[in-house]
């Protein structure tokens, strides 16, 4: 799936091939498509600026990105790929930040605040209703409740230390069946100590010291453990 990256945050990830593919299936040209972007959406666009997204050179804006789906005949998910911020998600969903706003009892400035920033201050009712609302996966909902750091801490001293303690402090945590999350800590902790090597304690496994690869894996340790509850 090939997906565009822009370096402007308040450019949505863009999915070229996606958009290539439905364009070309309506027997649409470059042309047509930016013509009917103008006449029914008031975007302004050229041929060549469709072209331009579609080989990767380009993405478009939010404005740009939803006349575009519209065109296509698409939702703006479609034209979007993996997603991964709320931003995205709530773009994809086709929900206003004035509607998302109006549902958590927020002003559109102040949700529009947290969701820029991605510092959500959210009671946890709040954060029920985002994640419901925009069908958020455990990834993005560890960020709008700020379980992700608490997560993070648990993580590190299951993979720096005997995993099995963690288990229950993970599945009270995140409401998640003992047996997943068992097998998930065994496995990151097998994948970490391999990388840093241990020493026996009295009858303990300790970490040594951990090199850049075992500190990046720390790093990583949520976005791994959410990609592997997925599996």
């Amino acid at each position: 799936m090939s997906q565009h990256t822009s370096s402007d945050p308040s450019r949505p990830a863009f999915n070229r091939e996606a958009a290539r593919s439905t364009r070309q299936a309506l027997g649409m040209r470059a042309e047509d498509v930016a013509s009917t972007m103008l006449s029914a959406y008031g975007v302004q666009v050229t041929p060549l600026t469709v072209l331009s997204w579609e080989s990767g050179d380009q993405s478009p804006g939010e404005r740009e990105l939803t006349a575009l789906a519209g065109v296509l005949w698409c939702s703006v998910g479609d034209l979007m790929g993996a997603l991964s911020t709320v931003h995205q998600h709530r773009l994809a969903r086709g929900v206003s930040t004035f509607d998302m706003a109006l549902r958590l009892g927020l002003s559109p400035a102040e949700y529009e605040e947290m969701e820029r920033g991605g510092h959500w201050r959210l009671t946890e009712r709040q954060a029920e209703l985002l994640a419901e609302a925009l069908a958020l996966p455990l990834r993005a909902y560890l960020d709008v409740t700020g379980l992700g750091a608490e997560l993070s801490d648990l993580l590190s001293r299951a993979v720096t230390n005997r995993w099995q303690p963690y288990v229950q402090p993970v599945c009270k945590l995140l409401d998640l069946p003992r047996a997943r999350v068992s097998g998930i800590l065994h496995h990151l902790h097998s994948e970490y100590q391999d990388m840093v090597g241990t020493v026996d304690w009295g009858g303990g496994t300790i970490s040594m010291e951990p090199g850049e690869e075992g500190r990046a894996f720390q790093a990583r340790l949520v976005d791994l453990f959410c990609a592997r509850l997925d599996d």
